[in-house]
């Protein structure tokens, strides 16, 4: 009443007759699916052919995105997050088993502090980097190979020149796109004309000190009179946006000598001096 795999003969015997015959016994095992759920990372897909099936006694797998086993996968090397369903057909037996994909979104691009261009001698500030709620990774290269440091600050290094670096954001062990800060250390040797012309000929008629803004982007300039009124004062960090004239409350100033105080903006340190108007 239960037999394996084998050939079997049957004799049928009726008084002094009888009759024999002969059957195969072919026992076809049932396959085992060993399902392995997916975590990747966006924009990545997971491949239900390869390392996501582990079975025995293969026989023809087949995908389904149902769990009745109807809707086949169109392209079950490359799916998303879902759940998926896998048959394998070994013979007349069959087995199925589920398995879960999930993609995982990347964080957001870095929020950065802005590009800084720093003087010679002046002290720098820590970069810092906002966004979501994983590990901030900062590089020294644009192929993300030099890492330098972790975390939401990082102390520029003082080399001059200009120097960029490179911050990814990494959570649930996805890495999203990159961000940079681009820090320049220069000499900073502003020239400060000691004298100025404005006589109206269009030459040289205005105290011009050229590259003071984008050296200082936090400059102020004030000028006094001998007797220590103020005569001048810039707009804050916008010096070239009105540069000083000559005048006070719309009238010449006369000839001579006045004293300047350039504040050069964030603790960088003042300069203090004299500028002399000349008619000619």
């Amino acid at each position: 009443s239960a037999v394996g795999a084998g050939t079997y003969y049957v004799q049928s015997v009726n008084g002094t007759c009888s009759a024999s015959g002969s059957l195969t016994v072919t026992v076809t095992t049932t396959p085992t699916l060993t399902l392995n759920s997916q975590s990747v990372c966006s924009p990545s897909t997971v491949d239900l052919t390869s390392a996501s099936v582990a079975t025995t006694d293969v026989g023809t797998l087949s995908y389904y995105s149902d769990a009745s086993l109807s809707t086949a996968v169109v392209s079950p090397s490359a799916v998303g997050a879902g759940t998926y369903y896998v048959q394998s057909v070994n013979g007349t037996c069959s087995a199925s088993s589920s398995l879960t994909v999930t993609i995982k979104e990347l964080p957001l691009k870095p929020l950065t502090s802005q590009d800084t261009i720093y003087c010679r001698g002046s002290e720098l500030a820590t970069m810092t980097v906002s966004g979501g709620t994983g590990i901030f990774i900062w590089y020294s290269d644009a192929n993300l190979l030099n890492e330098i440091g972790t975390g939401n600050s990082l102390m520029p290094e003082f080399i001059l020149g200009t120097s960029v670096y490179y911050i990814t954001e990494n959570e649930n062990g996805c890495e999203g796109p990159v961000s940079a800060i681009q820090i320049t250390i220069i000499d900073c040797e502003i020239v400060i004309p000691s004298a100025f012309t404005p006589n109206g000929d269009e030459m040289n008629d205005v105290w011009q000190i050229i590259d003071l803004d984008e050296v200082y982007p936090d400059n102020q300039v004030m000028v006094y009179s001998r007797w220590g009124d103020k005569v001048y004062e810039s707009d804050k960090g916008n010096y070239e946006g009105r540069p000083w004239d000559g005048n006070y409350g719309g009238n010449a100033l006369p000839v001579g000598s006045y004293y300047y105080i350039l504040d050069f903006g964030n603790g960088k340190g003042l300069k203090k001096g004299t500028i002399s108007i000349i008619k000619k």
